[in-house]
């Protein structure tokens, strides 16, 4: 498992645990490609993918990782603590890309 920067941590984004009790689905991203939803179906589902498109645009193939936690903060906390964990293994995998992008700002 990666080391976790406190600038990883800061591109995830969560709204509180009521937000999905009242049945609204979120999608965030980082980096511009990394991507994410999380829908409530009685627990808390979320996809990861690496493209810049909607998550109505992209195919079973371009999930990258899921999955699903109890609907409920603690649940709540688990996936955002997951979340955090796949943003780091990205940044890892493609850090000479990111530092290019950021150069070029």
């Amino acid at each position: 498992m990666t080391d976790m920067t406190d600038e990883n941590k800061s591109l995830i984004t969560v709204p509180p645990i009521h937000y999905f009790e009242e049945g609204n689905k979120y999608s965030g991203s980082a980096h511009k490609i990394f991507r994410y939803k999380i829908t409530p179906d009685g627990e808390l589902s979320c996809i990861v993918w690496h493209k810049d498109l909607a998550s109505d645009c992209i195919s079973q193939e371009d999930i990258k990782a899921q999955a699903s936690f109890e609907l409920s903060a603690q649940g709540r906390e688990e996936l955002v603590s997951w979340l955090e964990e796949r943003l780091a293994d990205f940044t890892d995998e493609h850090s000479e890309e990111l530092h290019r992008a950021h150069a070029d700002i």
